[in-house]
C-alpha cells in the first residue's frame, strides 16, 4: 500500500503548509498506514460476519437478481433508487459470485476499503501533519462507515466518490489549467455522476470553488476553460436524467417517506429555525456516529474557523458540497437526512481534526490538558464502539437464525404464520431454508384498523401448533406491532416456544384451546 509522497498546499505560507515533522510517530506514514489497516480490519470483520439481509437490501436484490442490464435502467420496484453505475456493479458481482450476501456486498466493501486510502491522502493535502491521525482515526473507527461498507446500497461507493472528486479538485487547485486538464475534469466528473447521485454536490462545490479563485486572481483565461468540463458534465447530466433521474424526482413514494428530511425554506417561523439546529447537531449523530454531538460540533466549527482562515479554497472546497446539498434539499430535490448524507462525512471529520488538532495546540499550556481531555471525549464511545463491533459486528433483521430454527424444529402439520412486513426477506431465503410457497399464511396488514389483526388471528384458532414470525416490525403511535400480535395470542393458547433475535423473532404456540383463565398467558420467554 503507497502512500501518497508529503505534498505543498497551494499558496499557504510556510508555517501552514504540510510538512514531515521528524521524530513525530503520530504523524509518520507508518500511522497512518495502522490506522487504515485498522479501519480495513473493522470492515472485514464485519463484512465476514455475513448479516441477514434486511428489508431494504431485499428490496434491492429482488431487483438486481431479477432484471437484465437494461432492466436496471428502468425504475426499480419496492420504492428503491440507485445510481445506475452502483447497479451495473451489483449485478456483475451477483453474475459473477451468485445470488448471496457476499457477492451483493463485495462492491460497498472494496468502495469502504478504497475509501480509508483516498480519505488519508485528502487529509495529507489538506491538513496540518497533527490534525492528519485525528481525522483518519475517527474514519477508520465510526461505527456507521463500517455498517455501511456491508450494506448492500450505494452509500458506501458515495462516500468513495466524494473523496475521489476532492483529489480530482485539487489536482486543479494546485497545478495550472489546460484544456487537457478541463477535459479530464469534464469526463471524470461525467462519469462519476452515475455511480453517485450526491456527486452533483460535490462537482459543484469543485467549479465554485476554481470559479471563486480564478475571479479572484483575474485569470480569465482559466474561467473561459472552466467551460469545457461544464458541458462535458451537462451532457452526461442531461443523459442521466433522461434515462434515470426523471424517474426519482417526481417519485409519489420516496418523497413524501423524506418528508421531514427537506430543509424548510425561508427559515422565518421558530419551528423552521430549530429544524436547521436540530439538523446540525443530528449530522453528528447520523451519518456521522458520535454520541457526544456537542464535542463533534464545536470542533467541526472550530475546523471550520481553522480551516478558512489558513486556506479559504480548501475550506470552500470541502464545505461548499453540504451546502448545495441543502440547497437541493430545501427545493425538494434532496432529502437532507441520515445515511443519505453519508457523502459529506469526510469533509465533516476534515473540519473536526483541523479543529481538535487546534483546540490541543492553544491549550497545551493550561494545566490540566484540556486539549487532550476534549480529544478523549471526542473518542470515548467511537473507540468503545469499535471494539465492540470487532467482537460483535453490527447486526439489523437477523431472520437467518429464525428461518434456521423453524426447519429444525418443524413437524408435519404445522403452521406457519408470518408478520406482514417479513416476508419479502422470508421470500428471499425460503429457498435456501427448504421453505416453498404456499408453506405459510401472510397475516393481514390494516395499520389503519388494529381489530383486523385481531380477526385475522382468531382465524389460527383450533390448531395445535402455529409457528409466528415477525421481522421488520413497524413501531409508531406509541405501539409495537408485535407486541400487540403476541398480546392477542396470549389470549388465544400457550406457547411453547420462542427464539428472538436482533430484529427478528418466532414464537411456536398451541391455538387449540384457550389458556385456562381469561388473562394473557405469557408462557416460554425467547431465547436469543
Amino acid at each position: 500500500m503507497i502512500l501518497p509522497d508529503t505534498p505543498k498546499v497551494g499558496p499557504n505560507p510556510p508555517d501552514v503548509q504540510f510538512r514531515k515533522e521528524e521524530g513525530s510517530f503520530f504523524t509518520s506514514k507508518k500511522w497512518i498506514l495502522i490506522l487504515i489497516l485498522a479501519g480495513i480490519v473493522l470492515r472485514l470483520a464485519q463484512y465476514l460476519a455475513n448479516r441477514s439481509l434486511w428489508v431494504d437490501e431485499v428490496y434491492l436484490a429482488f431487483n438486481i437478481a431479477d432484471r437484465s442490464f437494461a432492466g436496471l435502467l428502468q425504475p426499480l420496484d419496492n420504492y428503491q433508487a440507485a445510481p445506475i453505475g452502483f447497479l451495473m456493479a451489483e449485478k456483475l458481482a451477483f453474475l459473477a459470485l451468485g445470488n448471496n450476501e457476499y457477492a451483493l456486498r463485495l462492491f460497498p466493501l472494496l468502495s469502504s476499503i478504497l475509501s480509508l486510502i483516498l480519505f488519508a491522502w485528502v487529509a495529507m493535502k489538506t491538513l496540518r501533519p497533527k490534525a492528519v491521525p485525528i481525522a483518519l482515526a475517527l474514519f477508520a473507527i465510526l461505527a456507521p462507515l463500517i455498517y455501511y461498507a456491508s450494506e448492500v446500497k450505494q452509500y458506501s461507493s458515495d462516500l468513495t466518490i466524494a473523496l475521489l472528486l476532492y483529489l480530482l479538485a485539487l489536482n486543479a487547485l494546485q497545478n495550472e489549467m489546460s484544456i487537457a486538464r478541463a477535459a479530464m475534469i469534464g469526463i471524470l466528473g461525467g462519469i462519476a455522476i452515475w455511480f453517485s447521485h450526491p456527486s452533483v454536490f460535490l462537482l459543484a462545490g469543485a467549479g465554485t470553488t476554481l470559479l471563486v479563485r480564478y475571479i479572484v486572481r483575474k485569470e480569465w483565461k482559466n474561467v473561459c476553460l472552466l467551460f469545457i468540463p461544464l458541458s462535458l458534465l451537462g451532457a452526461s447530466f442531461a443523459a442521466l436524467f433522461l434515462v434515470s433521474l426523471r424517474h426519482l424526482v417526481h417519485h409519489g413514494s420516496l418523497l413524501p417517506y423524506w418528508g421531514s428530511a427537506f430543509a424548510p425554506f425561508p427559515p422565518l417561523s421558530m419551528w423552521s429555525v430549530k429544524w436547521y439546529i436540530d439538523t446540525f447537531f443530528k449530522l453528528f449523530a447520523d451519518p456521522t456516529g458520535l454520541f457526544l454531538v456537542g464535542i463533534g460540533g464545536f470542533a467541526f466549527l472550530a475546523g471550520i474557523l481553522v480551516m478558512s482562515s489558513e486556506n479559504r479554497e480548501n475550506a470552500l472546497l470541502l464545505g461548499s458540497p453540504v451546502g448545495f446539498a441543502l440547497i437541493a434539499s430545501a427545493l425538494h430535490k434532496y432529502p437532507f437526512e441520515g445515511r443519505l448524507l453519508l457523502f459529506a462525512v469526510p469533509a465533516v471529520l476534515f473540519f473536526i481534526g483541523a479543529g481538535a488538532e487546534r483546540i490541543i495546540e492553544k491549550t497545551k499550556h493550561i494545566p490540566g490538558n484540556a486539549g487532550y481531555v476534549f480529544l478523549g471525549l471526542l473518542f470515548l464511545h467511537p473507540l468503545f464502539s469499535a471494539g465492540n463491533n470487532l467482537i460483535h459486528p453490527q447486526e439489523r433483521e437477523e431472520i437467518k437464525p429464525v428461518m434456521s430454527h423453524i426447519m429444525a424444529n418443524h413437524r408435519p402439520g404445522d403452521i406457519l404464520y408470518m408478520y406482514s412486513s417479513a416476508q419479502y426477506a422470508f421470500r428471499y431465503y425460503s429457498n435456501r431454508y427448504g421453505f416453498k410457497e404456499g408453506d405459510y399464511i401472510i397475516a393481514t396488514w390494516s395499520r389503519d384498523n388494529w381489530k383486523k389483526y385481531d380477526e385475522d388471528m382468531d382465524k389460527l384458532s383450533g390448531n395445535k401448533r402455529v409457528w409466528v414470525l415477525f421481522s421488520h416490525i413497524w413501531n409508531g403511535s406509541g405501539v409495537n406491532e408485535e407486541k400487540y400480535f403476541l398480546n392477542h395470542l396470549n389470549s388465544m393458547g400457550k406457547r411453547l416456544d420462542a427464539l428472538k433475535k436482533t430484529g427478528a423473532s418466532v414464537y411456536l404456540y398451541d391455538l387449540s384451546k384457550p389458556p385456562a383463565t381469561n388473562q394473557a398467558q405469557p408462557g416460554i420467554e425467547p431465547t436469543s
